[in-house]
């Protein structure tokens, strides 16, 4: 459960985003089904518990709307948020060397000292149909050839491949999920119950060789990563300040580089919470407890009663600051229904079960899912990747938390939908 704890400075209560109006989408086009294309970006939790395909379920069983959903994948593993801002980094990018703070699995140099993004080359090949750039040197880049159903005005069709499917689709969404911890974590590293500028990397938490820029400028400040490289620390190197940027310019893109391909609308939102090997981010007083299902007291920093990982927790705070940004691209969308939804609701299914939805059961959504907590049984875990919504690694997500994650997105588009 996440606790609203005294200490904090600013109230810990959900904040509602603000009301949304339909898109106006139209529901046929040409005398026929609109096909809506979702395309599913994000970190690996995305793919567990098959999220996308729950939520065009729910979405295509509603004869309301009418319309059909396709979903398009383009889920990557490990870390995100950098990645996907840019494809391919020379050795003169001012954020060069920041590459390499994650794990070498997704990214690669190619034989002219290039850095790629293995992630956004996958994105960039998929809209566009252009051969690797990287000439080979990033692995598995090139979109999954999935098959598809559409509509014209004779009727409903299946056809394969990713970018002749997408060229079918009458309207595309692009939904992120995604997270940045572990290779640039964002966190209440002043312990004041908040995210706020104050909140800067600490060098301690990077990769040596991502420090440096590559303007001369060590990229570290007083023990804080200067990320924009001006020999300064402020509230622009602030970690949520900073990967709201990227979720901009990651959003900006995908609205505008691919021509006729592009999407027409992108909606985010951050994973949900999650246990995992995350112990060493709470105070050394708390570790010998942490353990899974282990309860806490709340404290202002990390305001919840079992040890969830805070670095994810605090994304959400990326999230805000993106869709409240001043100016934003009005295409630009909250995707839960409110900054903390996706994180609530994961809290529930640890610690209480669910039993409320917005996915109507006639979708085939349980009618309820136990909490993980009861899967602890006797000291033991029982039957742990079915019970609850996490695996029994804690970190990725089973059946119910596919439906989890599809309800919460459910819930947050159908407005947009209307």
């Amino acid at each position: 459960m996440l606790i609203a704890v005294t200490l904090l400075t600013a109230p810990l209560a959900t904040e509602a985003a603000a009301a949304r109006a339909s898109l106006g989408l139209p529901r046929e086009v040409n005398g026929h089904r609109t096909n809506v294309g979702l395309l599913i970006l994000g970190h690996s939790t995305s793919d567990q518990g098959d999220y996308p395909q729950k939520l065009a379920q729910a979405l295509n069983a509603n004869a309301a709307d009418g319309r059909n959903y396709q979903v398009f994948e383009l889920i990557t593993g490990g870390d995100g948020g950098f990645l996907w801002s840019q494809a391919k980094f020379t050795p003169t990018d001012l954020q060069f060397n920041r590459v390499a703070g994650s794990n070498v699995q997704q990214w690669c140099t190619d034989a002219q000292g290039n850095r790629w993004s293995a992630r956004r080359v996958r994105v960039d090949r998929a809209l566009s149909g252009s051969a690797d750039p990287t000439g080979g040197a990033c692995a598995n880049t090139a979109p999954a050839n999935i098959s598809c159903t559409y509509y014209d005005s004779t009727g409903a069709h299946s056809t394969s491949g990713f970018r002749t499917c997408w060229q079918r689709m009458d309207v595309t969404l692009a939904l992120i999920q995604d997270t940045t911890n572990r290779s640039w974590p964002i966190d209440d590293f002043s312990g004041d119950g908040q995210v706020t500028a104050a909140d800067l990397w600490p060098a301690s938490r990077i990769n040596d060789a991502a420090e440096p820029c590559t303007n001369g400028r060590s990229g570290v400040v007083n023990g804080s990563i200067d990320w924009t490289c001006d020999g300064a620390v402020n509230g622009a190197d602030a970690a949520h300040v900073v990967y709201a940027g990227w979720l901009e310019r990651f959003s900006l893109a995908l609205l505008n580089n691919y021509g006729a391909d592009s999407v027409d609308h992108v909606f985010v939102t951050q994973k949900p919470l999650e246990f995992g090997a995350n112990c060493p981010n709470y105070p050394v007083s708390e570790q010998a407890n942490c353990r899974l299902h282990n309860t806490r007291t709340p404290t202002a920093a990390r305001p919840f009663d079992h040890f969830y990982n805070p670095l994810v927790y605090w994304e959400w705070r990326s999230v805000q600051q993106l869709t409240t940004r001043v100016g934003l691209d009005a295409r630009i969308h909250l995707g839960e229904i409110d900054y903390r939804r996706m994180h609530l609701r994961s809290d529930d299914c640890y610690d209480v079960g669910i039993t409320t939805w917005s996915i109507p059961a006639s979708v085939g959504r349980p009618a309820s899912v136990a909490a993980d907590d009861t899967e602890f049984q006797g000291g033991q875990e029982v039957d742990a990747e079915n019970v609850g919504c996490m695996r029994a690694d804690h970190i990725h997500h089973n059946t119910n938390g596919g439906w989890l994650m599809a309800d919460v997105w459910y819930e947050g588009l159908t407005p947009y939908l209307a």
